[in-house]
Parts: structure tokens; C-alpha cells; sequence
């Protein structure tokens, strides 16, 4: 886990941005008297010692009413499934507790233990009598399971308490999951960067810029190459023996003494790569696949095993395909233009219905239920938190999920699904 993240929930006015700003010590969050201030997720982050790295999200409050109130609920309830840390704000002073059975609070209670969070409630203390506040907590939390801190949240010294409560109770444990498996220092990864159209000028892409640099970082020597994939494609035996024999030269002069270790390609290159290494001694993966298992953390396998429900599906079915960022599309597009001209090609014009996900916004619960299989991207652009929920999400609604990498290279066959997954000790 590189970063947690500590999300900040409860009804309306109950001192979430307060909180928020207690946290960051400047005004992150607007905070006003007027019911439904915060219009949607404020997100900040800072650094917090011996927790590390954090983000944090101030929500709207989850009891508005209306179809608006609706739309911000479900925006919150997105946050807390990407929480780490549940901090549920309770106001000593909102009349409404009176007579309430605290629902609102409940709600986020049974989100945060059903999806497996640390929650944390704290009571934003005001001129309550004692008794009603022991009356607030004994419904909110009778059996006591969770730990409470009462603090004046808009006295901004209060900031020392409360990020010692968060320290001293978070049993948050540092999940480290490695890039990629463990890799001889004394041998060469292979990276196949085949730049395109939607390649940025000046720079990799982030997976590419984030394996080189863990390479590195770990004294394994990398060699970058553009492969022409025009070339390599190409309807002229002549420009496809040259573009293969300038593969093979730098394949035959990395690999004496057995000295190349693995290959990692652009997965839309597997359809050459796979042919063109099909009798190699060493390993092949892809970038999409290397992103897909570290923000999973470690899950591939859930992956690997989505392409059985690709392979059963039926006409009239509907498919989703999820990127985690946002760009401009252009020519072959992974997402829009290749895979969805593949499910064309293998069951039809129009028998699948492809829709498309773009952005860190996922399909709710109830619009997942629509779909037979989930197509994801590497998610680089996403965190391990992130992916977790979609999983999550994706399991608790019965929907199939798979990769891009590892799809493009079932689209190869067998072996060359297999070739690129057993690096990572995975076998079909």
C-alpha cells in the first residue's frame, strides 16, 4: 500500500469539513452553516508521520434529500469504499438525534465492516450535557466495537489529539506488493515500447516509466525498444522480414549467455510478440498485466480467470470495457477500436454490446448487474484502493472481470496466455 487513505463521513453539518480542515491545519474545505455545503468529494492529501503518505476525503453528507442528495450519496459511498480509514463525524449538538435511530450512521457503519475498513468516531464535542451524549453513543455503537476520541474540531490545537488517536489505534499493516517477481540484477529485461498516435510527446507512459524505474532502482539492467508495429503487420513480406530481423538482431545480441530474463511488451503488441518469441528461453508479459496484478494487489489470477466467461458469451450479452483515465482516442485505440473489433470478429457484428467506461467514475452496483464481463486496463492511473473497490464491486454483483493484457494475449492462444502469466507463477 503506498498510500492510505482516511475518509471523513456523516450527515449534514456534522463537521466533516471542520475535520477535514483540523487535519490539513489550513482551510482545505469550505465550512459554512447552510445544509449541504460540501457538493462533492474533496480530496487533499499529506503526509503523515509513521502513518506515511495519506489522502484524504471530505464527503457530502449522506442524509440530503432529493435526487441530488441521492447523487452525492453515491459519490460518498464510492469514497468509503476506497477508504482505508472510516472517520464517522458525530455532532453532540444536532437536535435530531433526539428522536433519530441514527440510520444515517448505521448505513455508513455496515459499508465500512461489510467492505472490511478501520472506522474511527469522533464526536464533535460541543455544550451537550453528559447524559445525552452517553445516550448518542450507547445507539450508535452499544457493544462498543469501535474507538472514539470527543474533540472540539474547529479548535485547530486539537490537531495533536486527534492525529495521535489516528496513529495510536490504526492497526493498518504496509501491504507491499512487488512490482514484479524477483529478477536476477545480473541479467536484462527487455521493454517493448511500441510508441503510437496517443503516445505523449516527452515522456513514457506511466507504466512504463514506473517498471523502468523499479528495475533500475533494484540494479536489473533494462534495454528500451520501439518496436514498428506498422511494420511488423505490414501486408509486405519484405517490410515484415526487416522489421522481425532487426527484432531478432537485438534478441540474439541481449541474450548470449542466456543473459536476457524477461520481455515486457505493450500488449498490443502481443499478437507479434507471441509469434515472435513463441521458442524463447526467456520469460514475456505485459505492461497491463504487470499494473493490473501490483494494484490488485497480487490478485491476477481473479483476471486470468475472467476469460472463461469471455469465452461463454452469448449474443444479446453486454460488456464492459473500464479504462482509468480519461484521453483523446485516437486511431487504434486499445479500448475503443481493437478489442471491440475483436468481440465483432469472434461473435458477430452487434451480438455484443459493448459499452464504455471511462475515468475514475465506475458503474454503480445495480448498472454492474447489467453486464456479463468487465474488460479492464492496467488502471494505472488509478490506486490499489481503487481497484479493490471495482473488484469488490465487480464480486459482490456476480460480474466476470478480466484484462487487457491478459485478453489480448488469449486472443494468441493458449500458449501465449500461459508464456505471459507464469512470471508470475500462474498457469491455465
Amino acid at each position: 500500500m503506498k498510500r492510505i487513505n482516511i475518509g471523513i463521513f456523516g450527515r449534514v453539518n456534522s463537521g466533516k469539513s471542520t475535520l477535514m480542515n483540523l487535519l490539513t491545519q489550513h482551510e482545505t474545505s469550505i465550512v459554512d452553516s447552510t445544509p449541504g455545503t460540501t457538493a462533492d468529494v474533496k480530496t487533499t492529501v499529506m503526509e503523515i508521520h509513521e502513518l506515511g503518505p495519506v489522502k484524504i476525503f471530505d464527503t457530502a453528507g449522506v442524509d440530503e434529500q432529493g435526487v441530488l442528495g441521492d447523487k452525492k450519496k453515491e459519490k460518498t459511498f464510492n469514497a468509503l469504499k476506497r477508504s482505508d480509514i472510516v472517520l464517522l463525524v458525530i455532532n453532540e449538538n444536532n437536535e435530531a438525534y433526539s428522536t433519530d435511530e441514527f440510520s444515517t450512521e448505521k448505513e455508513i457503519i455496515d459499508l465500512a465492516e461489510k467492505r472490511g475498513k478501520e472506522l474511527f468516531i469522533v464526536y464533535n464535542k460541543f455544550s451537550v450535557i453528559e447524559a445525552v451524549k452517553n445516550d448518542i453513543s450507547a445507539k450508535i455503537d452499544p457493544e462498543k466495537k469501535f474507538k472514539s476520541i470527543e474533540l472540539e474540531l474547529a479548535e485547530r490545537s486539537n490537531y495533536i489529539y486527534l492525529i495521535e488517536f489516528i496513529k495510536t489505534n490504526s492497526k493498518l499493516q504496509q501491504i507491499k506488493t512487488p512490482l514484479l517477481p524477483m529478477l536476477d540484477r545480473d541479467k536484462i529485461v527487455f521493454l517493448n515500447i511500441p510508441i503510437d498516435e496517443e503516445s505523449p510527446e516527452g515522456r513514457f507512459l506511466r507504466p512504463q516509466m514506473m517498471i523502468e524505474e523499479y528495475l533500475v532502482r533494484r540494479y536489473v539492467p533494462t534495454f528500451a525498444y520501439r518496436m514498428d508495429l506498422g511494420k511488423a503487420r505490414s501486408i509486405k513480406s519484405e517490410e515484415v522480414a526487416e522489421e522481425k530481423k532487426r527484432f531478432d538482431g537485438f534478441i540474439a545480441h541481449l541474450n548470449k549467455d542466456n543473459k536476457l530474463q524477461l520481455l515486457i511488451t505493450d500488449s498490443q503488441g502481443m499478437d507479434i510478440i507471441s509469434r515472435w518469441t513463441q521458442d524463447s528461453n526467456f520469460m514475456v508479459t505485459t505492461f497491463s498485466i504487470v499494473m493490473i496484478n501490483f494494484l490488485s494487489r497480487g490478485n491476477l489470477e481473479m483476471f486470468v480467470n475472467g476469460v472463461k466467461a469471455f469465452k461463454q458469451l452469448k449474443p444479446g450479452e453486454k460488456v464492459m470495457i473500464a479504462e482509468g483515465c480519461n484521453h483523446d482516442r485516437k486511431a487504434e485505440d486499445i479500448g475503443t477500436v481493437q478489442i471491440p473489433n475483436k468481440i465483432d470478429q469472434l461473435f458477430g457484428k452487434g451480438n455484443i454490446q459493448v459499452d464504455h467506461y471511462f475515468g475514475r467514475v465506475f458503474a454503480g452496483e445495480e448498472d454492474l448487474k447489467d453486464y456479463k464481463l468487465v474488460i479492464h486496463c492496467g488502471g494505472c492511473m488509478l490506486d490499489q484502493q481503487a481497484i479493490s473497490s471495482r473488484i469488490e464491486d465487480l464480486i459482490e454483483s456476480g460480474v466476470s472481470f478480466t484484462n487487457y493484457g491478459v485478453l489480448l494475449s488469449y486472443f494468441e492462444g493458449k500458449e501465449a496466455l500461459n508464456k505471459v502469466i507464469e512470471p508470475f507463477g500462474l498457469k491455465i
